[in-house]
């Protein structure tokens, strides 16, 4: 079960704040079995018809339940697609931490492009294994609503990897090297759809090329 707040060791949570109060979600027996039939069935829907599309009703009879016990927990969709947001997120960006705390971005030019190609690869595979998640990234960019969940999870990201940066590289401008990693977040989330919907292009070579992109530029003196 994940918790509304899935990063709050990390500091990001803090910035999830919404106008009405978020409904404690159940951790344990029928509420539990019920909150997540909801968020399958919501995420095959997505899958098959899109958000737009998508209504509490289709929910309801895909989750064989009744509109009162959806209400129980959700207040609309768009509270559905927050949690599913939220879910997607902490798989991708615990995917991220295990990726950083092996190879990441050490070694050479060359390392570090196959690793961070590598990266990319293993984020593709964990968005592509998450039933609807083409259509919750794109929630994401398109819907103010959930601009606040993208934003605190790159900002986070960004702040990690200037970090590290800034450790191997002390004399750096931090301002610059900050924009520069928020830019590159901004990139993932970018390869992570068109890995799922441009067949023109093979993942490799998308993998690849985005990779040779962001390690070979290195930080210039203004953004």
């Amino acid at each position: 079960m994940v918790s509304r707040a899935p990063f709050g060791e990390s500091g990001w949570a803090t910035e999830l704040k919404r106008s009405r109060i978020k409904r404690e979600p159940p951790t344990a027996g029928r509420g539990l079995d019920t909150f997540d039939r909801i968020l399958a069935s919501a995420a095959e829907l997505l899958g098959e018809v899109g958000f737009e599309r998508m209504s509490t009703n289709d929910v309801c009879g895909r989750a064989e339940i009744t509109p009162p016990a959806l209400y129980h927990y959700f207040y609309d969709k768009y509270d559905i697609l927050e949690e599913l947001a939220l879910r997607l997120l902490k798989r991708q960006n615990d995917a991220f931490h295990a990726w950083l705390s092996g190879s990441g971005i050490d070694g050479d030019t060359e390392a570090r492009v196959a690793s961070l190609a590598r990266w990319f690869r293993i984020a593709a595979e964990v968005t592509g294994a998450t039933p609807g998640s083409l259509s919750i990234l794109r929630a994401l960019r398109a819907l103010p609503g959930l601009a606040h969940i993208r934003l605190a999870s790159q900002r986070m990201l960004s702040d990690q990897l200037c970090d590290i940066y800034m450790r191997l590289n002390p004399a750096s401008d931090r301002q610059i090297v900050w924009c520069r990693m928020r830019i590159s977040c901004e990139f993932g989330y970018m390869v992570d759809e068109m890995a799922l919907e441009e067949g023109r292009i093979a993942n490799d070579v998308l993998f690849s090329t985005v990779a040779s992109m962001l390690v070979e530029t290195p930080p210039s003196d203004a953004v």
